[in-house]
C-alpha cells in the first residue's frame, strides 16, 4: 500500500488538530519566559581560608590535598583552583548526566573526611549552595526606609520579610544589604604582654578555644547535607579568659587587655541612587519564568507592607522585569511583523484568500504544538527561541505552500517526500552544531531545538493537516490558458537560459576560477614548518611554496589578495565577540585607588561621582558597588524615553571630564559606544601575555623568568612581568622583610622569637565570635601598637626577643617587592601569564608573540610543559574546531542527498550552493565593522541547510521530467506559467534517471523544471529575507539580532545566484549545442512543455 496515497478522515484529522492546539494554548502558561537563557550550573565551588599564608602555602597545605579528593569523584570532568593569599577555591565540574544533588553530597562528604588532615588554620571549607545555574544579579531590589537606625531596620527586614519571600516559588534566595554589622574588638598591651611573656598568638588560641567552633560530623535536614557545628558556650565577660602564665601568676586577658563592642568597619558598600539604605535583594530561580515570580512577589510585599509599622515603608529600587517585558515586548512585535509581512506576501503572489486562510491556519496549529511540544521539553521562551520560531517561519510557510499546491492538484501526498528530503537536510545540519562542547554551544542550543521542533511539526501538518483541510477549503487551482505575448517572453527565455546552461557546462572552469577568486584561497592559515614538521612530508611540501622569494618579500600582501571575501571575514573575526549577551544598555563608571589606601577612602572618591550622577533626571538608578581599595564599580541605568537618545552619550563624555578632575584615584569609563576611557597612572592591564602550562609551579615560574629574559631583547618590550593566569591576575606589591644571616647570628637573636615578637606588634585577626543581642558578633584581637607601629619603628624600633632587643634596621632590611600572585591549576596543570606591553603595530605583535610562543615551545620547555597565546581572538582559538563542523555538516548533507537523489555527482551540485551564500556573509562582515556574534554563526549553519532546499526541490523535480514519458504521467506536470506561482511537486513517476537520457533531453527538462519551479523558489527567498528585515531596525548593537538576520540575508542574496547560475552548469552534462531546442519562434505550446 502507498502511504502517500492514503486517505484519512479529513474530520477525524481536524478534530485531532484541533485538540492539540488547544493543549498548545494551555501549555502558554507554563512556559518559562525569561530575556536571555540562564544555562544550569555543572560546578560546585569549596571555598576556604588560611589566615595569613602565602598563596604557595595555601596551594601546597591546603588546596593540593582538597583537589586530590575531589578530583577522584563519580562523573568529575574537571576541577580547577585559585590560591590566593589568606584563601583558596576549588572548583570541580560534572558532566551532564550527574545527578548535581548527588554530586554535592559526594562533594560535602569528601570535604569532611579530608578536613582533619588540614592545617589547623584552615577554616573548615564551605560548599557552593547553587548547583543549578543562577542570574548573577537581582531580578527585584526593595529600598527600607524609616526612622529606626539602619540596624534596626536590617533586623526588621530579615524577621518580617526575607522569611515570607524566600519560601516563595520561584525565589532562589533573598539578601538584606546595607547593615553593617556590631563586633567585639579585643585590644591588647603590646608592652605589658611582652614583659608577661604572653604572644599574640597565646591570646588569639585562648579566645579560639573560648568563642570558636568545631565541625562534628554532617546530618541530613530533608533538603539536604548540612555542616554539624560544635561551639563553646563561652563566658559573656572576656576578662575571666585565661590567656597564659607569666612565672607562677595566672595572667587573665583582663590584665592586658580592654575590649569594646562597635560597628564593624565596612569592608565593601552596596548603595542605590548613592543612598545608603537598607536594600532587600530578591534573586529568581534559573528555571523560573522571571515575569510571573517577580509579580508575585510584589503582590506579596503589598501585602506585607500592611502589616508594617508605622514610620517603615519599602519601594522599589531596581525591577528587571520592566526591562525585560519591554524586550520581549519589542521581540513579539517583531515576530509579528514578520508573519505578517509573509501571510501578505502569500495573498499578494496567491491572489487568493482562500490559499492565504489555509497557509494561516497550517501556521497557527504548527506553532501551537510547537508551544506544547516546547513545554513538554522543558524549553524556555527567550531572545533566542523567539529568534528560531521567527526563522523557522518562512520553511513552515514553504512547506505548507508546497504540499497544498500538489494536493490540490493530484489529491495525493507525492510532494512528501520531496518535503522530507528538504526539511531533515536543514535539521541535520542545525542539530551536528550540538557536537561543540557545551561552553561553545553558548546560546545556539535552544536557538536550534526550537528550529528543528517547528520543522518536524510542519512535516506532520503537512501530511495530515492541509489534505484534509482541503478537502473542506479547495484550492483554486489556475487556468491553464496563458496569453500569448507572455507565453513568447517565455519562450525567448528558455531559449536564451538554454544557451547559456549549454556554454556553461562547455565552460566549467571559467566558473571555478570565478568562485576560487571571489571565495579566496586562505594562504594566512599555512603555518610555517618548525622544529617539531623538520623533515615530514608537510615541510617538504610547504617549505619551498613559503621560502620562494617572490611569495616571501611579499607574503603579507598576497595573503591579503589572495584570502578575498574569506580573508576580509578572518580579519574581521579579531573584532569578534561570539560571547557577548544581550543586556540593557548601561554606562559602567569603575575607579580604583592605589596600593596602601583603604576602601574608605575609595568610598568617599566615589561619593563625589554619585552626587553628581544625582543631579539627571534622566538616570532611571544607578547601582555602587565598593568592593576593596582598588575596586568600585557605578552602574547607570537609564528610563526608557531617555536610553536610545543622546543623553546616554552626553552623559558619557560630561562623566568621563569628571573623572579627569578627579584627583588620586584611577578612573575608567566604559559602555554605551565603543570608546573607553581611563586615567589609570599604572595600568592595571597590560596589551601582550603569553600564557605557559605545566605540572610544576617553581619550575613554571623559572621558565617564565626565562620567556622573561627571551622578551627582553625586543627594545619594543616594555617591563615584561609574571603575572597570574587571566586579565586580572596583576601581582599586588608587598614589603618583603630581607635577614642578614650573619648580622642576625652576631646579635645572638632566634629570627623565629623575634618575628613572633615583631607579629605581635602588628597583630589584628579574627579570633572567634560570641552570640550578642540574639546574633553571633565575630570578636577581633588587635594590638595596641598596630595603629601606630609604621615603616619607620619596623625598621627601627628595637624589638624583644629571648632577652635581645634588635631593631630591623640592625640585620636586615624592608622592600617593596612585586608579589602575591594568585596561583591557578586547572586539571592538575599550573597556569602562569608572562605580561608586557608591545609598542607597536598588532600584527607586529602578534608576530613577536608567535616566535616566543615557538621558542619556548621548542628550545625550552620539557615534556608536561607549554606555552601559549591564550588570546588571539575566538578566530584563532576556535578556527580547526568549526571549520571541521562546517565540512561535517557538509558531508552528513551529501550522504543524505545522495540517498535521496540515488547519485554519487547530483549532490555536489547542490552542496556547491552553500560556500557561494557564505561569500555573501563574508562580505557582509569583511566590508563593515559589525561585530560576529552566536547571532552570525548561528546565520552561517542555517544557511548550510536552508540554501540546498531550492535546489532540492529543483533537481527532484528535473530528474522526474527526465524520467517521465510524456503519455504516462498518472498527474499531469502540463501546466501554464501561471502555475509556477505555487511550487507544486511533479514527483508522481518513477525517479530513476536512465544513464541513457540524452543530454539535450536534460536540459530540456531542467528548463521546464525551472518553469515550474522559479516562482516559488523565489518566493519562498524573499519571503524568507522579508520576515528578517524588521530585525534590523536597531543597527549592530543589536545583540544576536542583526547579526543573524544581515547574515542569512546576504547568504540567501548569494544563494540566488548560485541557483540561477551555478547549479545547471554543474548539475546537467555536456549538451549538444542548443539550437535545435525552443525553435519555435512563435513559442508554441507544445514545443515548450511537451
Amino acid at each position: 500500500m502507498n502511504v502517500l496515497k492514503v486517505r484519512f478522515s479529513p474530520f477525524s484529522v481536524i478534530l485531532v488538530m484541533v485538540a492539540l492546539s488547544l493543549v498548545g494554548i494551555a501549555s502558554i502558561g507554563r512556559l518559562k519566559v525569561q530575556y536571555k537563557p540562564v544555562s544550569g550550573g555543572r560546578s560546585i565551588s569549596v571555598s576556604y581560608r588560611m589566615p595569613g599564608a602565602s598563596a604557595e602555602v595555601v596551594e601546597a597545605e591546603a588546596t593540593s590535598r582538597i583537589e586530590g579528593v575531589l578530583s577522584g569523584l563519580d562523573g568529575c570532568s574537571g576541577v580547577s583552583s585559585t590560591s590566593r593569599r589568606g584563601s583558596g577555591t576549588v572548583t570541580v565540574t560534572f558532566d551532564r548526566r550527574t545527578d548535581m544533588a548527588a554530586a554535592r553530597f559526594a562533594v560535602a562528604s569528601a570535604v569532611r573526611n579530608v578536613y582533619p588532615g588540614l592545617p589547623p588554620s584552615v577554616t573548615y571549607p564551605s560548599i557552593s549552595l547553587d548547583v543549578s545555574g543562577n542570574r548573577n544579579s537581582a531580578a527585584l531590589t526593595y529600598l527600607v526606609k524609616g526612622s529606626l537606625p539602619s540596624r534596626e531596620l536590617g533586623k526588621f527586614a530579615e524577621r518580617a520579610v526575607v522569611p515570607e519571600i524566600s519560601v516563595m516559588k520561584g525565589v532562589d534566595k533573598v539578601n538584606v544589604g546595607g547593615t553593617t554589622p556590631f563586633r567585639w574588638v579585643v585590644t591588647f598591651d603590646a608592652d605589658k604582654a611582652a614583659s608577661l611573656g604572653i604572644k599574640a598568638d597565646d591570646i588569639s588560641s585562648a579566645l579560639s578555644v573560648m568563642y570558636g567552633e568545631q565541625v562534628a560530623g554532617m546530618t541530613d535536614t530533608g533538603g539536604g547535607r548540612m555542616a554539624v557545628r560544635l561551639r563553646s558556650g563561652g563566658e559573656p565577660d572576656f576578662g575571666v579568659v585565661p590567656v597564659g602564665k607569666s612565672g607562677d601568676r595566672l595572667v587573665f586577658l583582663r590584665d592586658i587587655a580592654t575590649w569594646k563592642y562597635e560597628e564593624a568597619v565596612p569592608e565593601r558598600y552596596y548603595r542605590i541612587n548613592g543612598l545608603n539604605t537598607i536594600s532587600v535583594s530578591v534573586y529568581v530561580a534559573a528555571d523560573a519564568n522571571m515575569l510571573s515570580v517577580i509579580s508575585s512577589v510584589k503582590d506579596r510585599m503589598a501585602v506585607l507592607q500592611s502589616s508594617f509599622p508605622d514610620g517603615v515603608t519599602v519601594s522599589i529600587g531596581y525591577d528587571a522585569s520592566e526591562y525585560v517585558s519591554g524586550e520581549l515586548r519589542k521581540i513579539y512585535v517583531r515576530t509579528g511583523l514578520c508573519l505578517l509581512i509573509l501571510l501578505l506576501f502569500v495573498f499578494l503572489t496567491s491572489r487568493s484568500w482562500r490559499s492565504t486562510f489555509t497557509v494561516a491556519s497550517a501556521l497557527t496549529v504548527n506553532i501551537l504544538v510547537s508551544v506544547a511540544a516546547y513545554a513538554f521539553l522543558g524549553i524556555p521562551v527567550h531572545i533566542y527561541t523567539l529568534a528560531g520560531i521567527t526563522v523557522s517561519l518562512g520553511i513552515v510557510i514553504d512547506t505548507t505552500i508546497v504540499m497544498a499546491d500538489h494536493y490540490a492538484r493530484c489529491h495525493d501526498r507525492g510532494a512528501f517526500p520531496d518535503l522530507v528530503a528538504a526539511i531533515l537536510t536543514t535539521v541535520a545540519a542545525l542539530m551536528l552544531v550540538l557536537l561543540l562542547p557545551e561552553s561553545e554551544r553558548g546560546n545556539i542550543t535552544d536557538f536550534i531545538s526550537v528550529i528543528a521542533i517547528n520543522l518536524c511539526i510542519s512535516l506532520a501538518v503537512a501530511f495530515f493537516f492541509i489534505p484534509a483541510l482541503l478537502e473542506y477549503l479547495p484550492a483554486d487551482v489556475a487556468s491553464r490558458n496563458v496569453p500569448l505575448r507572455r507565453l513568447r517572453r517565455t519562450s525567448a527565455w528558455n531559449r536564451r537560459y538554454a544557451r547559456y546552461i549549454s556554454w556553461g557546462t562547455r565552460h566549467r572552469w571559467v566558473y571555478i576560477v570565478a568562485f576560487v577568486a571571489a571565495f579566496g584561497i586562505p594562504l594566512f592559515l599555512i603555518p610555517a614548518p618548525s622544529e617539531k614538521t623538520r623533515g615530514n612530508f608537510y615541510e617538504k611540501c610547504v617549505r619551498p611554496v613559503l621560502s620562494w622569494k617572490p611569495y616571501a618579500d611579499n607574503r603579507s600582501r598576497i595573503d591579503k589578495w589572495a584570502g578575498s571575501s574569506f580573508g576580509m571575514f578572518c580579519r574581521a573575526l579579531d573584532r569578534a565577540d561570539f560571547y557577548r549577551e544581550p543586556e540593557k544598555k548601561t554606562l559602567s563608571i569603575r575607579a580604583g585607588m592605589p596600593e596602601g589606601c583603604s576602601v574608605q577612602q575609595l568610598n568617599e572618591v566615589v561619593r563625589s561621582m554619585e552626587n553628581y550622577l544625582a543631579s539627571f533626571s534622566e538616570i532611571s538608578v544607578f547601582t555602587t558597588r565598593v568592593d576593596s581599595y582598588d575596586d568600585a564599580t557605578i552602574t547607570v541605568e537609564f528610563k526608557p524615553e531617555y536610553e536610545n537618545s543622546g543623553f546616554p552619550s552626553m552623559l558619557k563624555s560630561n562623566v568621563t571630564a569628571m573623572a579627569i578632575n578627579f584627583g588620586g584615584a584611577n578612573w575608567s569609563v566604559s559602555g554605551i559606544d565603543e570608546n573607553y576611557f581611563n586615567n589609570h597612572i599604572v595600568s592595571d592591564s597590560k596589551s601582550s601575555r603569553i600564557a605557559l602550562y605545566g605540572y610544576d609551579y617553581r619550575a613554571l615560574h623559572g621558565y617564565a623568568e626565562k620567556l622573561i629574559g627571551y622578551l627582553s631583547r625586543y627594545r619594543r618590550v616594555s617591563e615584561p612581568e609574571i603575572w597570574g593566569s587571566g586579565w586580572n591576575g596583576r601581582p599586588s606589591t608587598e614589603f618583603s622583610v630581607d635577614y642578614d644571616a650573619g648580622r642576625l647570628a652576631a646579635t645572638g637573636a632566634d629570627p623565629y622569637a623575634w618575628h613572633a615578637a615583631l607579629s605581635s606588634l602588628l597583630y589584628e585577626r579574627t579570633a572567634g565570635s560570641m552570640l550578642t543581642d540574639g546574633e553571633l558578633a565575630e570578636v577581633v584581637l588587635r594590638s595596641s601598637a598596630a595603629d601606630s607601629y609604621d615603616l619607620w619603628h619596623v625598621l627601627n624600633e628595637p624589638v624583644s626577643a629571648d632577652s635581645v632587643k634588635v631593631s630591623l634596621g640592625d640585620v636586615g632590611s624592608i622592600v617593596k617587592k612585586r608579589s602575591g600572585i594568585d596561583i591557578k591549576k586547572k586539571d592538575q596543570s599550573y597556569e602562569l601569564d608572562v605580561c608586557y606591553d608591545f609598542i607597536g603595530s598588532y600584527e607586529l605583535s602578534k608576530k613577536v608573540s608567535e616566535e616566543a610562543v615557538r621558542y619556548m615551545n621548542e628550545d625550552v620547555l620539557p615534556v608536561g610543559f607549554r606555552a601559549e597565546n591564550p588570546y588571539g581572538g575566538w578566530f584563532d582559538e576556535h578556527k580547526d574546531r568549526y571549520a571541521w563542523l562546517i565540512l561535517l555538516v557538509m558531508a552528513v548533507m551529501y550522504v543524505m542527498l545522495a540517498m535521496a537523489f540515488e547519485s554519487f555527482r547530483l549532490p555536489l551540485a547542490v552542496l556547491f550552493m552553500i560556500p557561494v551564500s557564505f561569500i555573501g556573509l563574508f562580505l557582509v562582515f569583511g566590508l563593515s565593522d559589525f561585530s560576529f556574534d552566536q547571532g552570525g554563526f548561528a546565520a552561517l549553519v542555517m544557511l548550510c541547510g536552508v540554501v540546498v532546499n531550492a535546489g532540492i526541490y529543483l533537481v527532484n523535480t528535473w530528474r522526474t521530467l527526465v524520467s517521465r514519458r510524456p503519455a504516462s504521467a498518472p498527474c499531469s506536470a502540463t501546466t501554464s506559467a501561471d502555475t509556477a506561482s505555487a511550487p507544486a511537486s511533479v514527483a508522481c513517476a518513477d525517479t530513476s534517471v536512465s544513464a541513457s537520457v540524452s543530454a539535450e533531453r536534460s536540459l530540456h527538462a531542467y528548463v521546464r523544471a525551472w518553469n515550474l519551479k522559479v516562482r516559488p523558489i523565489m518566493l519562498t527567498i524573499l519571503s524568507t529575507v522579508l520576515g528578517l528585515l524588521p530585525f534590523l531596525s536597531d543597527g549592530p548593537g543589536e545583540v544576536f539580532w542583526f547579526d543573524f538576520a544581515i547574515g542569512t540575508i546576504a547568504g540567501m542574496t548569494l544563494s540566488v545566484i548560485a541557483l540561477i547560475f551555478l547549479l545547471p552548469v554543474f548539475l546537467l552534462p555536456l549538451p549538444a549545442a542548443p539550437s535545435t531546442l525552443f525553435h519555435n519562434g512563435r513559442g508554441d505550446r507544445n514545443v515548450l512543455w511537451s
